[in-house]
């Protein structure tokens, strides 16, 4: 996003113009940029080391809806759940029966940081055609 000003007066009613923006718009926003999140997460979770064989790893992928501002993206959580195990591939675990710390096979902070700028440009984008710009 490029903003253009040349004062201080300028930037502040450029801030207060974002701040206004409708909760909608941010909602739709955080929408966008999560549903592209969760498409790359589920690209991602069998591409480091993950095996794929029922595929309840790339299932049990959601997104929340928004609220106060936040939206989550991965798995819903609790044992019972399909891909409860996520969570150890992402950052390791220590395996009683082998007696050592398995390292991580992280998918989900990998899709994050590669998709951090596509994530931005969709965001950019409601907030222009909110803005008009």
């Amino acid at each position: 996003m490029k903003f253009d000003f040349e004062g201080l007066d300028e930037l502040i009613a450029e801030v207060e113009r974002l701040e206004n923006v409708p909760t909608r718009v941010k909602n739709r926003a955080l929408i966008r940029g999560g549903d592209i999140l969760l498409e790359r997460m589920k690209q991602e979770v069998y591409s480091n080391g993950l095996v794929r064989r029922s595929g309840d790893a790339e299932r049990s992928l959601i997104r929340t809806d928004p609220k106060n501002g936040e939206l989550f993206v991965g798995t819903q959580g609790g044992a019972q759940v399909p891909g409860f195990y996520l969570y150890m591939h992402e950052f390791g675990f220590y395996n009683v029966r082998a007696r050592r710390f398995i390292p991580p096979k992280p998918f989900a902070s990998i899709a994050y940081e590669g998709s951090k700028d596509d994530i931005l440009d969709a965001y950019v984008d409601e907030l222009r055609k909110e803005m008009g710009m």
